[in-house]
């Protein structure tokens, strides 16, 4: 994680002119992780926080959106309808619409808490059939309450890497309380993930 964060911020800090498409596509395709790292250096004056937060929610939107029309297609029924598919995706699917009780909205909020969002975001378009603005709706929301959480994860463990670093003069301490709020992180979708298979 170290490694990435300091590969991303001496790619950025080289190629200044292409910041806000790095920004875009980053947090369209790199998915939780890759936000986490932008906020993180957004934290430490890398990057433009302001850009960063409007950036992040159109490439999450952008890349939700493919994911919506990829669950429209014939292939993605294919895939889904295969005997060695089927039963495991019936299964996440049955768990997502069991705890959001029918509600898009918190079906939608909850993929995007989950280990493979997309893969649990295509699977949940297709199995419910969610209209296009229906899910414009929805999901604008869901990526908004999904930043919030990320976000300031990332903010806070930038800035507590430079308070730990100063204070500690300590590199190890630092990357510590790095890895402390990543732990964090997968730990919630741990936690999410078990509620689901209880309610099955």
């Amino acid at each position: 994680m170290i490694d990435s964060i300091e590969w991303l911020r001496i790619f950025i800090s080289d190629h200044r002119s292409l910041e806000y498409i790095i920004i875009f596509f980053g947090t369209a395709f790199g998915g939780e992780p890759v936000l986490f790292i932008f906020a993180f250096l957004a934290a430490q004056k890398v990057i433009s926080t302001f850009s960063f937060i409007i950036l992040s929610f159109l490439g999450t939107f952008f890349s939700n959106t493919l994911w919506f029309f990829l669950g429209k297609t014939k292939t993605v029924d294919r895939i889904i309808s295969h005997r060695y598919t089927n039963a495991t995706i019936s299964v996440v699917n049955e768990a997502v619409c069991r705890v959001s009780q029918g509600s898009h909205l918190v079906g939608l909020i909850l993929a995007k808490f989950l280990f493979a969002t997309p893969i649990t975001l295509t699977m949940y378009v297709h199995k419910t059939g969610l209209g296009f603005k229906t899910f414009i709706y929805y999901e604008s929301i869901a990526v908004a309450l999904s930043l919030l959480f990320y976000i300031p994860i990332g903010y806070v463990s930038g800035l507590g890497f430079n308070y730990f670093a100063e204070i500690l003069q300590n590199l190890y301490g630092a990357i510590g309380f790095v890895v402390l709020m990543v732990i964090i992180i997968i730990m919630i979708q741990l936690w999410l993930e078990r509620t689901f298979v209880k309610k099955i």
